[in-house]
């Protein structure tokens, strides 16, 4: 009984570590950001306001989420950075039309921008 008790604890004790280990090796960025003006996001026009942005590295997703609403969901990349960004900024670009578009977003301390796949042009951040 006394090596039975043992054993299980051992394993108990394993299955902690490993989880710490899963949990460390999570690859998600969240962030709250704040648009000050209305942005085009993948097709989708979001008015000013705050947003939680989260974008997955295992998955290429990002999300941008309000109120614990999904409101838009697109595909995604990292591209390195020549510094490490400071603040979290956003990645617009002005396209001719009433609305900016969202291209990436810098996450403070990073050295990469997450880029919405299939962007093209300049940023006004970096």
């Amino acid at each position: 009984m006394k090596r039975f008790i043992t054993s299980f604890v051992c394993a108990l004790a394993i299955a902690l570590v490993a989880s710490f280990g899963v949990a460390a090796k999570d690859k998600t960025k969240r962030k709250t950001v704040e648009f000050t003006e209305d942005l085009m996001v993948n097709g989708t026009v979001l008015k000013a306001g705050t947003y939680d942005v989260k974008f997955n590295e295992q998955t290429g997703e990002l999300s941008v989420i309000k109120n614990g609403k999904v409101k838009v969901t697109t595909t995604a990349h990292l591209e390195p950075r020549s510094t490490e960004a400071k603040d979290t900024s956003l990645l617009t670009v002005e396209t001719g039309g009433a609305v900016a578009e969202l291209k990436g977003i810098a996450f403070s301390g990073s050295n990469q921008n997450v880029i919405i796949s299939g962007s093209g042009g300049s940023s006004s951040a970096q």
